[in-house]
């Protein structure tokens, strides 16, 4: 049970450095949706948002877990093609 690891690909360590921006966020109609890390700096990022942004309502979303997969939230909202 699980998930079989293609050859070549390396398990993901404690203490591994991870990629963490605040930069991959979502732009939604009316809205933002950026990632936090449980950082002082998420403060920051939706001060700068908000201000980037002032017509759309700016939502932070804990995003370590998703982090952890190697994207965050602008990576796992990605387009999908409609069915025929």
């Amino acid at each position: 049970e699980g998930v079989d690891a293609v050859d070549g690909s390396l398990p993901r360590l404690e203490g591994d450095r991870l990629a963490a921006s605040y930069v991959n966020y979502y732009t939604a109609n009316g809205g933002i949706v950026f990632p936090t890390f449980n950082d002082p700096n998420d403060q920051k990022a939706e001060e700068t948002l908000k201000r980037l942004y002032p017509d759309r309502k700016v939502i932070g979303v804990p995003a370590r877990e998703i982090l952890l997969g190697g994207g965050n939230i602008h990576c796992i909202t990605q387009q999908v093609p409609s069915g025929r």
